[in-house]
């Protein structure tokens, strides 16, 4: 009973991840989000580049909503009993912006490494809702490589740890158009495999 359950639960899952196109949508518009940043660190005082980048954040969702059809991305249109587990997931970073306000006042130059980790936070959850193992992966690796980033080089703080992020970003999402076609294949072999089986 046990391992039938984990089989439908992992069904679900794929079905998910391929109706949704892998939300792939929306770390593009995370990693134009942070080159955006990158861009602005040019011009801004630390101070101000940390609460553009707070006010900027908000922009992310609506992006990743414009960039749905241009990257045959639907997660919007894409209907499942466990899509509300991502939602809690995202609630969640949410409730960390007292947190993130109150080091973007004392220490504005920690606001790259605040905001680049809390904004990976949701990342494992996304992944096990897809099944995708990518996502799991871009969150290990962005926080460690950012973590690494803001002690090793402070002078980059601002333009190499957020062009870092994007870099990660569009990794994941070609990572997970690489999974969706993977497991696009897999359902196309099993499809063969049940039409062939005899009456």
């Amino acid at each position: 009973m046990t391992q039938d359950f984990k089989t439908q639960l992992q069904g679900v899952k794929e079905q998910y991840y391929l109706d949704a196109g892998g939300g792939i949508s929306l770390p593009v518009a995370g990693a134009i989000y942070w080159i955006a940043l990158a861009v602005l660190s040019r011009y801004l005082p630390p101070a101000d580049w940390a609460l553009i980048a707070a006010a900027m954040s908000g922009m992310i969702f609506p992006l990743g909503l414009l960039l749905q059809k241009p990257l045959a991305s639907p997660f919007m249109k894409s209907k499942s009993p466990i899509a509300g587990v991502g939602l809690l997931s995202v609630m969640s970073i949410n409730m960390l912006w007292p947190v993130h306000f109150i080091i973007l006042g004392i220490s504005p130059d920690a606001a790259p490494l605040s905001l680049a980790i809390g904004m990976t936070l949701h990342w494992p959850v996304i992944g096990w809702t897809y099944g995708s193992r990518v996502c799991l992966i871009h969150a290990i690796v962005r926080v460690a490589a950012v973590t690494v980033l803001w002690y090793a080089f402070p002078e980059g703080r601002f333009d190499v740890l957020p062009l870092t992020v994007a870099a990660l970003y569009l990794l994941a999402a070609g990572g997970m158009r690489w999974e969706l076609g993977r497991l696009r294949r897999k359902k196309g072999l099993q499809a063969s495999a049940m039409t062939e089986q005899p009456a």
